[in-house]
């Protein structure tokens, strides 16, 4: 049987300078740009199929929710070296919280330009999530 879906195609960060914004997630994530219109910029992971659009918006938006207790973000982006990832970004300049750890999971904050949080997450073997991605990773 043939599967619905095969994967999330690309998540959606709202962003009030497009060219900025391009230089500084395609600098900071090294993706890459596959489409750049005056609306929206495509990146693209190295080796991934999930894209990530900018698009151009007059005002910051909400890339996150309150779940009464904490903000949750909307996405996330995989790290299987948490202290690698946020020194990377910290060498780059990033502006970054610290390096938090509950329930399995290792993960901080980096704010583009926005002030849009990005979460950046490494599950340590303790979730339900560690051996799926671990799988996929080892398949890449």
């Amino acid at each position: 049987m043939e599967k619905i879906i095969a994967y999330v195609s690309s998540i959606f960060i709202p962003v009030t300078d497009i060219t900025r914004s391009e230089e500084w997630y395609v600098r900071m994530f090294d993706l890459e740009t596959i489409e750049k219109t005056d609306d929206r910029v495509g990146l693209a992971f190295p080796n991934g199929q999930t894209l990530v659009l900018l698009w151009k918006v007059e005002k910051p938006q909400p890339v996150q929710f309150d779940t009464g207790k904490e903000m949750m973000p909307y996405f996330n982006f995989t790290s299987y070296d948490i202290n690698h990832s946020y020194s990377q970004l910290k060498a780059k300049g990033a502006e970054l919280s610290e390096i938090h750890e509950e329930d399995g999971y290792r993960f901080f904050k980096a704010f583009d330009l926005d002030g849009n949080p990005v979460d950046i997450v490494e599950e340590t073997g303790q979730t339900p999530y560690f051996t799926h991605k671990n799988n996929i990773r080892k398949q890449q």
